[in-house]
This record gives structure tokens, C-alpha cells and sequence, in this order.
């Protein structure tokens, strides 16, 4: 059993946005992600399947075809692969994201 301590933040952003790895082992990795309002975070390609928890405030999620926005206290599962994706806060929010490394295909697919 692990505790996660999810009061830990660690600023890796630009002022707007601050990330943190809260737990790391094995495939699973777990990050807060605390963002001002009006902050967003840019289209990237992410091949891990994420569960964005919206812990605080009310967060608008992208990937190439579709737009959710979630608010506090839901979630928003985004499948791997090669869609990017991004978001951007409505308010002052802060989130859970919870990434499960997809295993690589092997001779057999």
C-alpha cells in the first residue's frame, strides 16, 4: 500500500500552470496539474491512456475530434494512441491525472 501525498506541488509551468509527479511505478503514474484560470495546456501526443480527475474548478478537455468540459468533482477518461490533446481551465482548477502506459504490441499485434 502507498499513500500519495496530493498536497505536493512542484512548479514546472510557466506562472499560469504547475505540474507535479505525485507517484511513479511501473505503468501507472499519477500528477496534479494546478492551472489559473484562463491557463491551458498545449496539444500534445500522449500514447498512455489518462483519467483526468477534476478535483477543483471546471476544466475544458481536447483531443483532434472531441471537447468535453468536466467540472468539479468528475472525470474524464482519454484513451492512448496517437490523438493529441489538451486543456484549459474556465477557473482556477486543479487536477488529477492518473496514466496507465500501454504495453507495446508485440510480433502478434
Amino acid at each position: 500500500m502507498k499513500i500519495i501525498d496530493f498536497s505536493k506541488i512542484h512548479s514546472c509551468g510557466d506562472g499560469r500552470y504547475a505540474v507535479s509527479v505525485l507517484f511513479e511505478q511501473g505503468a501507472v503514474k499519477v500528477r496534479r496539474i494546478e492551472l489559473a484560470a484562463g491557463a491551458h495546456i498545449l496539444p500534445c501526443r500522449m500514447m498512455e491512456d489518462v483519467v483526468f480527475v477534476v478535483v477543483e474548478g471546471r476544466v475544458a478537455f481536447m483531443t483532434e475530434n472531441e471537447k468535453a468540459v468536466v467540472s468539479a468533482p468528475n472525470a474524464v477518461f482519454i484513451p492512448g494512441g496517437a490523438m493529441t490533446r489538451s486543456m484549459e481551465a474556465d477557473e482556477p482548477s486543479i487536477v488529477l491525472a492518473v496514466l496507465c502506459k500501454r504495453e507495446a504490441a508485440g510480433p502478434e499485434g
